[in-house]
């Protein structure tokens, strides 16, 4: 995806699509933190729709990778591994500054 074309709603649909991967890897897995993580996700992305909320919600979900909420760098399987390195580079291409689109808040 070139960086000229991506949009607030895209990103937020592929960072929805990215959690709903984490979720399912961590319920066959059995993984309660991850699930608990992907519904904290979720709600940091409810509302958004323009492009200042979405780069907000982008880097607090990333802080996970910084150790927060059990810190999503211990996967424990190829699957696990796949799901949360895809929910990483969404929530990045979320923060970037080169989004287009989405409707600016009052």
């Amino acid at each position: 995806m070139n960086n000229s074309r991506r949009t607030v709603a895209s990103v937020r649909g592929e960072i929805v699509s990215a959690i709903a991967e984490v979720r399912a890897v961590a319920k066959t897995e059995g993984d309660k933190a991850r699930e608990d993580a992907s519904d904290w996700l979720d709600e940091l992305l409810i509302d958004v729709d323009d492009r200042q909320g979405l780069r907000e919600a982008s880097a607090r979900g990333l802080s996970l990778y910084r150790g927060g909420m059990g810190s999503f760098q211990d996967a424990g399987s190829a699957a696990s591994a796949h799901a949360i390195s895809r929910l990483r580079v969404a929530l990045r291409r979320g923060r970037s500054w080169f989004l287009r689109g989405g409707h600016r808040r009052p």
